[in-house]
């Protein structure tokens, strides 16, 4: 990884954790101070490591784990603040990053059913299984899928 693709990466993170959004290249281009060719190729290769995933247009982040573009059946929210995550692990992952305690909110695939998830300190307490179909090792097989 380059130093200007730690840079872009570092932006994309700085973004979804204060504006709960990922940034546009454009927006990436004019904090860097530079062009939004040169972001949308570090972003490619950054897609191409596995640190962010990129909607079907090449340039757009659709991720940037445990970070979602959303809105995605997975919301995350820690006192006024709000992130959409693209599973349950992402989201709890959401929540431990900014300190260990607040909520995931998502549903049953089987019966649509609401379901929350509250954490305080660490500690996951909710009614409900979370189930990944997916095991670890395959989720960059199909990461949307996953």
């Amino acid at each position: 990884m380059t130093p200007f693709e730690r840079d872009v990466r570092a932006e994309v993170y700085a973004a979804f954790r204060d504006a709960g959004a990922a940034p546009t290249p454009a927006t990436l281009a004019t904090t860097l101070d530079t062009t939004t060719g040169a972001v949308t190729t570090a972003l490619r290769a950054l897609a191409d490591e596995h640190d962010v995933v990129l909607e079907a247009d090449g340039a757009s982040i659709l991720m940037a784990h445990p970070f979602s573009s959303g809105p995605t059946d997975f919301k995350v929210s820690i006192g006024a603040r709000r992130w959409w995550a693209s599973c349950a692990w992402d989201g709890l992952t959401i929540v431990a990053l900014f300190g260990g305690s607040g909520r995931l909110e998502t549903h049953s695939p089987a019966t649509g059913e609401p379901l929350a998830f509250d954490v305080e300190d660490g500690r996951v307490r909710g009614e409900g299984l979370i189930h990944f179909l997916v095991s670890a090792a395959r989720f960059w097989d199909d990461i949307c899928h996953t």
